[in-house]
């Protein structure tokens, strides 16, 4: 492939009459009207104190369209500190005050030099030590570069640099010394650790310095985010070319270029900033926390009827003592008889006879439904011609007709002549609404948006730009695939299937899944997973690692499918292992694809919690351990809604950043992280056979010495900042709490929140049946507190929310709990703070001190719980 690579040179001051000592909101410089760089545009701004965008535009390089900023562009005043317009440079100050500095307290003095005699290169400096520090530098003579339709960009490397983020990007976590494609691809059966680009579009790169030794004082942490569409690829330090060395590039496929780079002391204020620029994390509903089943062999089974399979579903789980809250539908209730092809928004009635009474029998057991819908036809689809004559689909110029390709259709490898569905027209999305309310009204909870990376092999195909109201207006007409993205249908696509949700139920959170999305896209979509895995212990150790960096990249309700999608069963162990890690993140799925042809059902080859009796009890106690923690899921859902914290995080993350062991090879290529930052370290066994390994245990200061509770094993403490041999038999795995946590819990099944209301009943009229009418779920009318004192009188506080878990515009409580202890006793004081939302537990928790602790709680009331001490205390 030819390179091309153009430098980008010619640029003078925009305004002559600036003057050192101005604050200003913007600086510019341009080229001229005409020669080989006519019409460019180079505009600096500071959106909040601690960003600045660049972008950089010209006629046939328009700024890139896209809906992925939701800040309201109001620029900060910055200081021009210095200008010498013949030597073309100039110097600037980062703003010291305004919105962004809620989100940067680094406190540290930051500048701008700018240069542009021959080649534009701004360089960003800190005072570190009394000294003047580079954080981050354009490329000398190289920084800016036209490709053929886009614009590449190069920057100086910092060769000892941690890079994260990039969405959902293949393991290890350190993204340094790789390249990555910026686009999504249908990449079932992929390797978790090699396969680029996996599902998603997220074109944010951090990059944080790593900690030699304590102590140390560093420069800050920072991201380049481009809020683009377009395709490209992301460079970080593999390239090598003399005389500039090593280098990060990252090249835009198409149009110009916009750019955000944010500092923050540390990933966490990054991440935050982040936040902010592109909207919080959706708060996901309650149950969508739980135990989700799913099972393409479940939905397509014809011997007997899946609706008759499906419906077996509660009495399994009651009889195999499971507690599960949803089930994914596959597309297979929308196979067609006669060709056996998926023809989305169309039913199978031979299937599924009575398919609202199926979702109301789901219902009444507690269970919520979502259907799996795909934004393409088949040629042979029912509704094909109704949006081949409303202009609804890609139009391909060179053949000049609609865009016709070989799309998915049936069992494995399977595929049919189709066409991607134009969510960028109106017709497109009228239909795609239409479908979506035909399920609402069949009962179903929310929307499984599947099949969606819009992965168009020509950039060249037109799309219409029609956009709903309120999104991002594009030069009029049409536009082409390359320019405007392909995954800007995905977001539109979760655009209508959160809007009909919203207008069906606005008193509901609505509840979007999605496999693939651009960073918009999850204004829309609360949750998603890392798409079709392969069965292996390979894919099951790179699992963590992607966790870990979409955290980072804001998406919060995720996970993969346990057991793996694709390829052969699980054995045994590994399925084990596969639930033991699943049930520590946000998302937790036990989905696959498992055909056998001994059984015509396909049950047999669905990866289901009771598939192996001898580990059932095993999986089981997994499972209801999820449960029992639910309140604390919970709560971190509120955490990454309100405070953009992962719940699932890298452990560096936070306050343990300045520990230099963190940042070690062994530590970054393995697989311990946080569940929720600094309360329960979790640390798995991913090895076939693995009955025992090493642990180390975070510090966040020198001086940390706090310890580190063993939740399997009484009596057994560590100390931060020291290393164990920790024992994993296939019964549990590594978790340790540490001192001071405050972690929630409640029952070990599926519970509601309110005896009557949205909690209880579904959309469709259905009340849950509770326990002692017989069901499957309980009332959530107990909370446990299981709090770490050590004894040395060291007072600690912490806090959780509570809300109904459904509610689009919920109340919420917050309890916070203090508490020391010494040699003989424990003091605990627990106070309602904001008192919103009405508990059914009341004004009493039980509190519950570390397994083996013999120790008296002051004013609590002794009691047993599940053969467990616990100490009765009121709420004031």
């Amino acid at each position: 492939m030819p390179i091309v690579e153009r430098e980008l040179l010619g640029f003078s001051l925009k305004d002559t009459s600036l003057k050192a000592g101005a604050d200003i909101t913007s600086f510019t410089l341009q080229t001229s009207s005409d020669g080989p760089y006519k019409n460019f545009t180079y505009n600096l701004s500071f959106p909040l104190a601690n960003v600045y965008r660049i972008l950089l535009t010209s006629c046939d390089r328009p700024q890139p369209p896209n809906d992925n900023i939701r800040l309201p562009l109001k620029p900060v005043s910055f200081k021009l500190t210095s200008l010498d317009v013949k030597k073309s440079e100039a110097t600037f100050s980062f703003p010291t005050a305004g919105e962004g500095s809620d989100f940067d307290q680094s406190h540290k003095k930051r500048e701008v030099h700018l240069k542009w005699n021959e080649h534009i290169t701004l360089t960003v400096y800190e005072e570190v030590d009394g000294k003047k520090v580079r954080v981050i530098g354009d490329l000398p003579n190289r920084s800016y570069a036209l490709t053929e339709r886009g614009i590449m960009r190069h920057w100086w490397v910092e060769p000892d640099n941690l890079h994260l983020g990039l969405g959902e990007k293949a393991a290890p976590l350190d993204l340094s010394n790789r390249s990555f494609t910026m686009h999504g691809s249908d990449s079932a059966a992929y390797d978790a650790y090699n396969t680029d680009p996996l599902y998603k579009h997220t074109p944010y790169l951090i990059s944080t310095p790593k900690p030699t030794k304590e102590g140390e004082t560093l420069v800050s942490t920072y991201a380049i985010y481009h809020p683009s569409n377009s395709g490209g690829i992301w460079d970080v330090r593999r390239l090598h070319d003399d005389p500039w060395g090593f280098f990060k590039a990252y090249t835009q496929d198409y149009g110009g270029l916009d750019e955000w780079v944010l500092f923050g002391k540390g990933v966490q204020q990054v991440v935050r900033t982040f936040a902010e620029l592109v909207g919080r994390p959706k708060l996901v509903g309650r149950d969508w926390l739980g135990y989700l089943a799913s099972g393409m062999g479940l939905g397509e089974s014809d011997h007997p009827i899946a609706q008759e399979l499906l419906s077996t579903w509660p009495d399994l789980c009651k009889k195999h003592d499971i507690p599960c809250s949803a089930m994914h539908l596959s597309s297979g209730y929308t196979v067609d008889n006669a060709t056996g092809n998926r023809y989305v928004f169309t039913m199978n009635k031979k299937r599924y006879p009575d398919f609202k009474g199926m979702v109301g029998h789901f219902h009444k057991n507690g269970i919520k439904v979502v259907p799996n819908i795909k934004p393409y036809a088949l040629v042979t689809h029912p509704h094909y011609e109704r949006l081949h004559s409303a202009d609804a689909l890609f139009h391909d110029p060179m053949l000049n007709k609609p865009v016709v390709t070989r799309i998915w259709s049936s069992g494995v490898g399977d595929n049919e002549k189709g066409s991607w569905v134009d969510m960028t027209s109106e017709e497109g999305r009228k239909w795609w609404a239409e479908g979506v309310r035909s399920l609402i009204e069949l009962g179903c909870d929310g929307m499984w948006d599947d099949n969606n990376e819009y992965y168009l092999h020509d950039d060249d195909f037109i799309c219409k730009t029609d956009m709903p109201h309120g999104f991002f207006s594009p030069a009029k007409g049409k536009s082409s695939v390359g320019l405007l993205g392909r995954m800007i249908n995905t977001e539109l696509m979760n655009y209508v299937s959160y809007a009909e949700l919203v207008k069906a139920t606005p008193e509901r959170r609505p509840y979007v899944l999605t496999r693939s999305g651009n960073v918009g896209t999850f204004k829309y979509a609360n949750s998603t997973w890392t798409g079709d895995n392969w069965t292996s212990w390979h894919n099951l150790r790179g699992s963590q690692a992607i966790q870990l960096n979409a955290g980072m990249s804001l998406m919060q309700s995720n996970g993969s499918d346990i057991g793996g999608f694709g390829g052969p069963l699980p054995s045994p162990e590994m399925f084990v292992r596969w639930v033991q890690l699943g049930v520590t993140h946000s998302r937790f799925c036990i989905h696959s694809f498992k055909p056998d042809k001994e059984d015509p059902s396909g049950a047999a080859a669905t990866n289901t919690p009771w598939m192996y009796p001898e580990v059932l009890p095993i999986i089981r106690e997994a499972i209801k351990w999820r449960y029992e923690y639910l309140p604390f899921f919970n709560h971190l859902m509120w955490e990454s809604h309100v405070n953009a914290v992962p719940t699932t995080a890298w452990l560096g993350y936070g306050p343990f950043a300045s520990d230099p062991i963190l940042y070690t090879e062994e530590i970054l290529e393995g697989f311990d992280a946080w569940l929720g930052v600094g309360s329960i370290l979790v640390c798995p066994a991913l090895f076939e056979g693995q009955l025992s390994r090493e642990v180390y245990f975070p510090r966040s200061s020198p001086e940390d010495k706090s310890l580190y509770f063993d939740l399997h094993a009484p009596h057994r403490r560590y100390v931060a900042g020291t290393r164990a041999i920790i024992a994993t038999p296939l019964e549990h795995f590594g978790l340790f709490a540490r001192e001071g946590a405050v972690i929630p819990v409640g029952k070990n099944y599926a519970t509601v929140t309110q005896i009557t209301g949205p909690a209880r009943t579904t959309p469709d009229g259905v009340d849950v049946q509770l326990e002692f009418e017989g069901g499957l779920v309980g009332l959530d009318d107990w909370r446990g507190v299981r709090i770490f004192p050590s004894t040395s009188g060291q007072s600690y506080t912490g806090s959780w929310i509570e809300d109904d878990g459904i509610s689009s515009d919920p109340a919420k409580t917050v309890i916070s709990v203090t508490y020391k202890g010494s040699q003989k006793d424990v003091e605990v004081t627990v106070k309602f703070g904001e008192n919103g939302f009405k508990t059914l537990w009341a004004h009493k928790v039980d509190i519950i001190l570390p397994a083996g602790d013999e120790r008296t709680v002051k004013g609590g009331k002794e009691g047993q719980r599940d053969g467990k001490k616990v100490w009765t205390v009121e709420v004031a």
